[in-house]
């Protein structure tokens, strides 16, 4: 199962000392500070971070401040009615000794157990590529086999965030984060199954009182 990764992304270019955080145009200095002090120690895992995310997933200026994927467990929920069909249906058919027309006993057993292993597969080759991202500016879902779907939302949009804990994903320590937009047909899909869910619930709820309070800073140098 794979853990819980966070990260800083690279940061653009440098900017103009009139927009350097810490001067008149830029962020407080003491911001400044609290947001670059972790940075010496989490750039190693930022650089192996951005290798894995999508190219062009990321804005200028946006900093990705947590990505992470569902636990391996979520593609063994979403194939749990395939596998448990399949075994069911494995066993009455051994227990009346009713194979399919032209098959032995034991192929039909296998054949019928291997369709909910390919569920299963299938379910595995979508979790892949699927990420969870937090920005300084958005929540994001990263899905998609051939070619990577983004869905976005803005972290000033986000009216409220709910962590649930459904009985299946308590028993193995996962939760789910459900977002509520101010715009309902553009709100996120929940991140489900994830892994450390009260610490990442935490940081996305810290990411969206940052996000307002900079905005009213923003608001209030523009007056």
């Amino acid at each position: 199962m794979l853990g819980l990764v966070t990260a800083v992304a690279r940061r653009t270019p440098p900017m103009p000392p009139a927009a350097r955080p810490g001067t008149a145009a830029g962020l407080p200095a003491a911001l400044a500070a609290a947001t670059m002090s972790d940075v010496p120690s989490r750039a190693a895992r930022a650089d192996a971070l951005w290798a894995e995310l999508p190219g062009g997933v990321v804005d200028g200026g946006e900093l990705v401040l947590l990505a992470i994927k569902p636990s391996m467990w979520r593609p063994v929920f979403e194939s749990a009615a395939w596998l448990a069909a399949a075994c069911v249906t494995a066993l009455a058919l051994t227990r009346l000794e009713r194979p399919l027309p032209g098959l032995s006993l034991a192929l039909t057993t296998q054949l019928v157990l291997l369709i909910g292993l390919a569920r299963l597969g299938i379910a595995v080759v979508r979790w892949v590529p699927t990420w969870y991202v937090l920005t300084n500016r958005r929540i994001m879902n990263i899905q998609g086999v051939r070619a990577p779907r983004i869905s976005s939302c803005l972290l000033l949009d986000v009216r409220n965030t709910y962590l649930s804990r459904p009985h299946v994903e308590r028993l193995v320590g996962l939760g789910t984060i459900t977002f509520v937009s101010e715009h309902p047909a553009q709100s996120p899909p929940a991140w489900r199954s994830i892994t450390s869910p009260d610490e990442v619930h935490t940081r996305i709820r810290r990411a969206i009182e940052s996000a307002i309070d900079h905005s009213h800073w923003a608001n209030g140098l523009s007056t």
